[in-house]
């Protein structure tokens, strides 16, 4: 592969990483928006605080999804820079699943504080 070109395969995986977390960290924001909506239309009817906690966990599973198929994406990449890459999926998945669980914890806690009184 020609320099230039493996140049540009490596910008778009720096891309993809960057992309993950600006994923993740929208994600939160959304969740912490819901949250803030919800505590500053207090107290919620059943109704609403089922509705805030689906779009909590819808954007939550989302933002999750994104970071797996951002993956995948980063996964191909590296395979077409070497087609020998053994794993290329498995390469940065702690840092992918630690965004995975913080998003997921989120969720939960925004969840939990809707319905706690």
């Amino acid at each position: 592969m020609e320099a230039p070109i493996k140049a540009a395969y490596m910008e778009e995986l720096r891309f993809g990483k960057r992309q993950q977390w600006a994923v993740a960290a929208a994600t939160i924001a959304l969740i912490a928006g819901a949250f803030h909506l919800a505590q500053s239309m207090a107290p919620l009817a059943c109704w609403e605080k089922a509705v805030a906690s689906n779009i909590v966990l819808v954007v939550a599973a989302g933002g999750i999804w994104l970071m797996f198929d951002l993956q995948t994406h980063l996964a191909s990449t590296r395979t077409t820079i070497d087609p020998d890459e053994k794993r290329p999926w498995w390469r940065g998945m702690p840092i992918v699943f630690s965004l995975a669980i913080v998003q997921l914890i989120s969720a939960v806690a925004v969840v939990y504080s809707l319905w706690r009184h």
